[in-house]
């Protein structure tokens, strides 16, 4: 078998979960992105891995779903959220029933991983958004398990992880709701440590214990806050001066997020959720800066879920078009930046940092320059003139 040859693996794991002889193990590529590595002297050549790849195995059969905005009235879990605590709401409604929540985490190295959550305090630990590719490990196995015992689960990840969930199960299961991301794609995880060696560069005692994304310190809407923190201190970071943040504007998304086959309409999962960009233009009551998340209900199964947790929410229905108009990747796949190829080279093969990477291949275009400028120009030009007036009439 040659499944480490495709160009457009996602790394979602079903071919790792599926072997029998724990032939395969999910490395880091050249650019540090989880791909199947097949140990030939263990390979029985029985195909399952070839067989059970989403890429090639698994098609939706959603319709087109319904949106919605929603707000969690818990406002102190809804802080901790990334957006409007909509995981937060679903998730804690299966715990309620006995289930068992699947969803990333950052593990004690600070490398994100699918964990598996039987009460709050390990729930809590999958709120917020990680921002890199996380490795699913053991979870389809371990998720399977549970469905197979007739335990309630609910299984969160990217579009492609669901897929790869789905692809491995190969049947569909009554007990299983699967909510996927809106996602713009996947930064490399050797993008993310060259981040984190960078930042303790002139910390030598420090260590870093936790990285949030999607701070609300500042609120939520505008351009995010990052907090880090060490078992030192707490750093809080403009996410516009992060070098990492910067990059996963394109530069650092994986080969297949650029030509993602389940980034569409119709969704592969019961539910999606993501931030609801652009809520002030439907309706600016729906905003209160603390956080308001788009979900879409793809099917039955998604809507009986969320019928269950009304009375917890803040929801009102809202026309497609208008959740698609801020969140293309709902629909679409993220263009690649035209120096990605070069910037992953020069970080993750020549060993460049990654600030300078960012300085080297993220060069904003003059025009853009001159556009964020104009306005200071304009407030120094008028104060120029005004100070002038003053003198002509001293």
């Amino acid at each position: 078998m040659q499944v480490e040859n495709k160009t457009n693996c996602t790394g979602c794991g079903a071919c790792y979960n599926v072997c029998p002889v724990n032939a395969i193990t999910m490395q880091g590529d050249t650019y540090g992105f989880y791909k199947p590595v097949i140990d030939k002297s263990k390979c029985t050549n029985c195909g399952l891995c070839e067989k059970i790849c989403p890429l090639d195995n698994y098609k939706s059969k959603n319709d087109e779903p319904k949106a919605y905005a929603l707000i969690n009235k818990d406002e102190t879990t809804r802080l901790k959220c990334a957006s409007g605590g909509a995981f937060a709401a679903f998730a804690k409604l299966v715990l309620e029933q006995n289930g068992i929540v699947y969803g990333v985490v950052w593990n004690d190295d600070i490398v994100a991983i699918h964990s598996r959550a039987k009460n709050i305090e390990q729930l809590e630990k999958m709120y917020s958004s990680k921002y890199v590719q996380a490795n699913t490990l053991d979870t389809f196995k371990q998720a399977k398990k549970d469905l197979e015992d007739g335990t309630f689960v609910l299984y969160s990840g990217t579009p492609c992880q669901i897929a790869g969930l789905k692809s491995y199960l190969k049947k569909d299961y009554e007990n299983l709701i699967t909510i996927d991301l809106v996602c713009h794609g996947v930064p490399s995880p050797l993008i993310l440590e060259k981040y984190k060696q960078e930042f303790l560069k002139n910390k030598p005692d420090e260590k870093i214990i936790n990285i949030n994304f999607r701070s609300k310190k500042r609120g939520w809407g505008s351009f995010y806050t990052l907090i880090i923190e060490t078992n030192k201190k707490e750093y809080c970071i403009d996410g516009s001066k992060s070098s990492y943040l910067k990059a996963f504007g394109n530069l650092s998304l994986n080969t297949s997020c650029l030509d993602c086959q389940f980034n569409k309409i119709p969704r592969i999962t019961d539910i999606t959720i993501g931030d609801f960009w652009g809520v002030n233009e439907f309706d600016k009551s729906l905003n209160d800066k603390k956080g308001t998340s788009i979900i879409l209900i793809n099917n039955d199964r998604g809507q009986n879920l969320l019928n269950k947790i009304k009375t917890n929410c803040k929801l009102q229905e809202v026309p497609l078009n208008v959740v698609t108009k801020r969140n293309p990747n709902i629909y679409s796949s993220s263009k690649a930046h035209k120096n990605r190829e070069k910037f992953l080279e020069y970080v993750c093969i020549k060993n460049n940092t990654l600030n300078s990477g960012v300085k080297k291949y993220l060069k904003i275009p003059f025009h853009i320059v001159i556009y964020r400028l104009l306005p200071q120009f304009a407030k120094n030009f008028i104060k120029y003139k005004i100070l002038k007036m003053e003198k002509l009439n001293d």
